[in-house]
């Protein structure tokens, strides 16, 4: 048990994060979040080791929030009225353009299809490596390159419309 609080203590909140980009709403992403570090130590024992645990994390997190969102319709889309941008005082116009392109690109990141938005979040919002994307989906290191890159491609075009 104290080696499951390790593990817990040291990625609660890298999954969190990625939970919260996938969601878009802080009390999701603790209930999704709970979740996730639930059904890891049920299943602890179907961990193979061929991803790292993080990788294995967020998967597991990822599945909640796809089963959240076929259980409770009203996640299946971001909620642009609940979306906010940090306090670094910028000038009022600012801070609308900058919610405006925030909003943009969350819109965009939500409307890419599996696996395009899965390889970005945990790529460029997770920080799982490349090659350990591949192995989790069963590809090539190449292929993750360019799905990831395609989902970035999409997103700079879906902003810039």
């Amino acid at each position: 048990m104290a080696t499951f609080q390790k593990v817990y203590e040291e990625y609660a909140q890298p999954v969190y994060r990625f939970l919260l980009s996938l969601t878009g709403n802080d009390d999701l992403a603790e209930e999704l979040l709970s979740e996730t570090f639930y059904q890891a130590f049920r299943y602890i024992d179907r961990f193979e080791g061929r991803c790292n645990l993080y990788t294995w994390l967020c998967q597991i997190g990822k599945n909640a929030w796809k089963k959240e969102c076929r259980r409770n319709k009203r996640y299946s889309d971001i909620r642009l009225e609940d979306l906010t941008i940090p306090d670094n005082k910028p000038s009022l116009e600012e801070q609308n353009i900058n919610k405006e392109m925030y909003c943009k690109v969350l819109k965009a990141l939500q409307d890419l299809a599996d696996p395009y938005r899965d390889v970005f979040i945990l790529h460029a919002i997770g920080e799982v490596k490349l090659k350990e994307i591949a192995s989790i989906y069963g590809k090539s290191e190449s292929w993750a390159r360019v799905t990831y890159f395609r989902a970035k491609q999409q997103i700079a075009q879906e902003v810039l419309k």
